[in-house]
């Protein structure tokens, strides 16, 4: 019963924080920050919470919706917000209040009554929006009748826009293909930009692409139109840099000075947890990819964290977590390293203590970071991923171990004779 109750707990707190990571993130326009919701009540359905959630046409929900499910469909009306963290969510009826999504697919055909914030891998608007739309992912599509009476912000790969935003459009990413109406100015920092009949933008726009397209943006354009060469050039140096042989931008000398710092950093670590380092490294021998989903859901954690300080309450709270764990994730390298330095003794015969495990794995860490053509950098973060879902498993492990010794130490008393105790 009370592991029921943990898990109705921990899934009504995480459709919070995922809503307030959403909800708090970069912000379109001058907008007052929204009051803090109240929690919902728990469902007396344990499992409820995972539900798929499913509004029919006709039906009205009142109250606001905090949701992890597989999907959740809205046709009916929603009376409040929508906080829903779901693989697809799709809105073909009417949510009188924000909507906050993060997931695979969104899709709104209906009407939103105030502002949509999603993070996901396809976003499709083909309805009506009546405040702004911020969008990260993989891809925003403004169908032929979508109506944005707001702003609209994208941070993707590509942008699809063919219907009408009321004000501005501000895009980051891939491709930006224009076929609609924008009746303010526009920003797009771009690769390409495409424009078919029908574009029109009535405001300013400016722009930065690889290629100059000042003809073909004018003839859209209702106000002036200027070209920002700046991003388009640090991207090309960047891959200019990045397609080098040499090692590393930073240089071989600070690669040195970073590891004599880790090994430094490293032997305090384990001296003050050298009970604990076997079992951590055994972790990462043994089970690696569940190592690594960990320290990936401590990132997501983390992001909705940081984003949760749109709430001044939390601001303390927030500096204090950033501070610990961005301690965390650059020492999660130490397990790593010493997991790796014993594999590499272990394959030449040559048996050898933590300390020269870790001064061997750390080596071998550094010379594979210096690699280029993003290998080095994918290399840190799997490294730190891993290192950092290693301690996470090996902390609760050993936290749940003391709690059933605890547990196991009070039963034996309670069920002790009375004798035996007096004794």
């Amino acid at each position: 019963m009370r592991d029921a109750i943990a898990r109705s707990r921990w899934s009504r707190w995480g459709g919070i924080l995922a809503a307030l990571a959403l909800a708090s993130a970069v912000r379109v326009g001058a907008q007052e920050p929204p009051e803090m919701p109240e929690p919902p009540e728990p469902p007396s359905d344990p499992a409820e919470a995972l539900k798929g959630l499913n509004i029919r046409a006709g039906e009205t929900h009142d109250g606001d919706i905090y949701r992890f499910a597989p999907s959740v469909n809205i046709e009916g009306t929603q009376d409040g917000d929508l906080y829903a963290w779901a693989p697809s969510v799709r809105i073909s009826g009417v949510v009188t209040g924000d909507v906050f999504a993060a997931g695979s697919q969104l899709d709104i055909t209906g009407q939103v009554h105030k502002s949509v914030r999603a993070a996901g891998a396809n976003v499709i608007i083909d309805g009506i929006v009546d405040g702004n739309v911020l969008v990260t992912g993989g891809s925003l599509v403004l169908g032929s009748k979508a109506h944005v009476k707001g702003n609209v912000s994208a941070f993707a790969g590509q942008l699809t826009h063919h219907g009408v935003v009321d004000g501005s459009l501000s895009f980051t990413g891939g491709t930006a293909i224009l076929g609609g109406k924008v009746l303010e100015d526009a920003e797009l920092i771009a690769d390409a930009i495409q424009v078919e009949p029908g574009a029109r933008i009535e405001g300013d726009i400016s722009y930065s692409t690889r290629k100059r397209m000042d003809d073909e943006l004018r003839a859209i354009a209702g106000g002036e139109v200027s070209f920002d060469e700046t991003p388009s050039r640090k991207k090309a140096e960047k891959e200019e840099r990045e397609s080098s042989l040499r090692p590393s931008t930073f240089g071989v000398g600070k690669w040195i000075a970073f590891y004599v710092a880790s090994l430094l950093f490293g032997c305090a670590m384990l001296a003050l947890f050298r009970d604990h380092e076997p079992k951590v490294t055994e972790t990462i021998r043994t089970d690696a990819l569940r190592s690594a989903g960990v320290g990936f859901v401590s990132i997501l954690v983390t992001i909705a964290v940081i984003l949760s300080s749109i709430l001044l309450i939390t601001i303390p709270f927030v500096v204090v977590y950033l501070l610990a764990y961005l301690v965390a994730v650059y020492l999660a390298k130490i397990p790593v390293a010493v997991w790796l330095g014993r594999t590499a003794l272990g394959a030449v015969h040559r048996p050898g203590g933590p300390y020269l495990a870790l001064a061997v794995g750390l080596a071998i860490l550094y010379l594979i970071f210096m690699l280029p053509f993003l290998i080095g950098v994918l290399a840190q973060g799997a490294a730190a991923l891993l290192g950092l879902g290693a301690m996470t498993t090996t902390y609760l492990a050993h936290r749940q171990m003391r709690k059933a010794a605890v547990a196991a130490a009070a039963a034996g008393t309670a069920t002790a004779p009375p004798s035996a105790a007096v004794s």
